[in-house]
């Protein structure tokens, strides 16, 4: 197992979010991260893991290493990327707070309705219009150091692909294993869509090394058409993985979430894909405060049989433990026994498969259950 992480991403550290109409302490804070490298450190079931730091001078002179503004380029829209890139410092030349960039106004269809299309997108309005143009929700801050975090999450899921693919091309002289791949991103990804940010999250990981992973295999002609399945195992629904991929036959999406919580308008199991992509969209929905290990346990496997059907070549895991029993912003039972038999269950896929962290507020907690994840994929994966 390689764990890659950059200490750029805890450089976005908002003081304060909205939750249920109230002024809260960001949750989704930079000591998740040192939470999580510090438990991983001291686990026995990590032993002999090996750890790439992203920002060292060995990696940054690594001329292999991917592009990452033509990798952003091929899922996000480059006008929400200029945006995200400069909205801190217009936001506070125009008169904004210095504590970050939050909108006041959104676009609703009705407000919308007799605006035309020209005006709204126009490069001449305001930071405060802009704000809600490129953001759906009040858990967004954007700080002086959002965008450098941003980026640097997405170094992060990028390197991880990288070494999943110079292990897993390279001929093999013995038998073993698929190679897993943890990167550690922070700021998390499902959330955003390809112009939009929201929920936590700014650039969508899994999304771009999805499409790292096809151009990379495209470069080097190793599959006429390669196949990437993301799995979402967050407690919320992943709207924005959802909208970047709805077309594509190429990317089969699955998640696993809570029904009728956050983001509240995506995540029905009618939501099937479009076009092309029709059938490689799945959402598997499970209730509240009464889903636990066993009602999870049996959403996985029929979530892994769906993937194995779709036959990928790679496997992209959004991996959120926000499903936990007292993670405080979600409401299933998980208890930290399920996360081992999680991880064995996407094992025994035998699939290289990178996980990319999203979601998990229950700051005692979280690194053993990402522990247990990544312990049990090794345990489950096929000799």
């Amino acid at each position: 197992m390689f764990l890659l992480y950059s200490n750029a991403c805890g450089l976005h550290n908002p003081e304060t979010e909205i939750l249920s109409g109230k002024p809260v302490p960001y949750l989704e804070s930079p000591e998740r991260m040192k939470r999580i490298i510090s438990h991983l450190l001291k686990d026995d079931r990590t032993k002999g893991w090996t750890w790439i730091d992203v920002d060292s001078d060995d990696m940054r002179h690594n001329v292999m290493l991917p592009n990452i503004s033509e990798a952003i380029s091929r899922v996000h829209d480059a006008g929400y990327v200029e945006y995200l890139e400069h909205a801190y410092k217009s936001w506070v030349e125009d008169g904004g707070s210095k504590a970050g960039v939050v909108p006041e106004t959104f676009p609703h269809p009705s407000l919308l309705s007799t605006a035309s299309q020209e005006t709204t997108r126009s490069k001449t309005l305001s930071p405060l219009a802009k704000a809600g143009l490129y953001c759906f929700d009040l858990s967004c801050p954007i700080t002086a150091n959002t965008f450098e975090s941003a980026i640097a999450a997405v170094r992060v899921a990028l390197c991880a692909a990288s070494h999943l693919i110079s292990i897993e091309t390279h001929p093999k002289t013995t038998a073993r294993p698929p190679t897993g791949a943890f990167a550690l991103t922070r700021p998390p990804g499902h959330h955003a869509g390809s112009a939009v940010c929201g929920g936590y999250c700014f650039f969508n990981n899994a999304a771009i090394t999805a499409r790292y992973l096809q151009s990379e295999m495209s470069r080097e002609g190793k599959n006429e058409e390669c196949k990437v399945a993301i799995l979402d195992i967050d407690y919320h629904h992943g709207n924005g993985t959802q909208e970047i991929f709805y077309e594509d036959p190429s990317v089969f999406y699955v998640s696993l979430h809570a029904q009728g919580d956050y983001p509240y308008l995506t995540g029905a199991t009618e939501e099937i894909g479009r076009g092309p992509g029709a059938g490689f969209n799945v959402n598997i929905p499970l209730p509240q405060h009464t889903t636990g290990n066993k009602e999870y346990l049996v959403a996985m496997k029929q979530a892994a049989t769906k993937i194995e059907e779709f036959v990928p070549q790679w496997l992209i895991v959004s991996l959120g433990v926000d499903t936990y029993k007292d993670d405080p912003i979600c409401n299933f039972q998980l208890t930290s026994e399920c996360y081992v038999d999680i991880g064995r269950e996407i094992g025994r896929l035998g699939l290289p498969t990178l996980f990319a962290m999203e979601g998990g507020y229950c700051l005692d907690a979280l690194g053993t259950n990402v522990a247990g994840v990544l312990s049990g994929f090794e345990a489950g994966t096929p000799e």
